[in-house]
């Protein structure tokens, strides 16, 4: 059996059930499942989280870096011995997370967990050519830094798309191993098009933004149509944003074959 260690946001984590104040996750998951096997299971996911938290994490820097807005929880660290890890099993999220923290939609709203992108950050995006040229630059020195952690510890690190879809870059990088391009492709076939921003509230915030429309509205049209078609597929299929438990089997299935 294997020591796998798990890093990823709430897909990590597993199913999720319930409404308002009791929604939340069942215990149930791909960790579940890899203990029920007789794997032993050390996960560092965390709900609402970023790539570049798990990249922090993974490095054993549980203070704020300053990479992440949201997810920052240093008395939660967990000390890890990478000479008993087998595999690092990474779940890819939504590139954007980065620099999103929760607050209100409008000043009148009373739930404050709308996801916001920091403005100095949106502004930067206009640095950039293109929507595509975000998303080399973004995979480029995610890719590269997490490759080196596995270099560092000679590890494996397979490589899940899930609340993102893994970009094509990734098999140029000796240390990750490409193990499903696309979870919600796989798991729901009607999906065609998947995206690397999963988040909706990152659509409408960049449309009300003139100047991200101006240089980028052509890309981000269709982009945002086929977000909106992906969310709606996932809520009609899994009832919310989460795959089920027989989801999360077949994930897993895949998975184990790379061990």
């Amino acid at each position: 059996m294997s020591n796998i260690l798990l890093a990823g946001d709430s897909w990590g984590i597993g199913v999720f059930a319930g409404v308002g104040e009791n929604y939340g996750p069942t215990g149930q998951g791909i960790q579940s499942i890899l203990e029920a096997q007789g794997h032993s299971v050390i996960n560092i996911s965390k709900a609402g989280a970023s790539n570049g938290l798990m990249l922090d994490r993974l490095n054993g820097d549980w203070h704020d870096t300053g990479r992440c807005l949201f997810g920052v929880e240093p008395k939660l660290k967990i000390n890890i011995n990478f000479d008993n890890i087998d595999y690092i099993v990474f779940l890819q999220t939504d590139i954007f997370r980065e620099r999103h923290y929760y607050g209100k939609q409008y000043p009148t709203d009373t739930d404050s967990r709308w996801k916001i992108l920091e403005q100095t950050f949106v502004d930067g995006l206009l640095e950039y050519n293109s929507m595509e040229d975000i998303f080399d630059s973004y995979f480029t020195d995610f890719y590269t830094e997490l490759n080196n952690i596995g270099k560092k510890y000679n590890k494996k690190i397979l490589m899940l798309g899930c609340w993102s879809q893994l970009h094509p870059s990734v098999g140029r990088y000796n240390n990750l191993v490409p193990v499903i391009e696309s979870a919600t492709k796989l798991l729901i076939p009607e999906l065609i098009c998947d995206v690397y921003l999963s988040d909706s509230e990152w659509y409408t915030q960049l449309a009300d933004d003139s100047k991200i429309m101006a240089k980028f509205g052509t890309e981000l049209k269709p982009m945002t149509i086929a977000a909106e078609n992906k969310l709606k597929l996932i809520c009609t299929h899994w009832k919310e944003v989460h795959p089920d438990l027989p989801g999360y089997q077949r994930l897993t299935d895949i998975l184990i074959k790379k061990f």
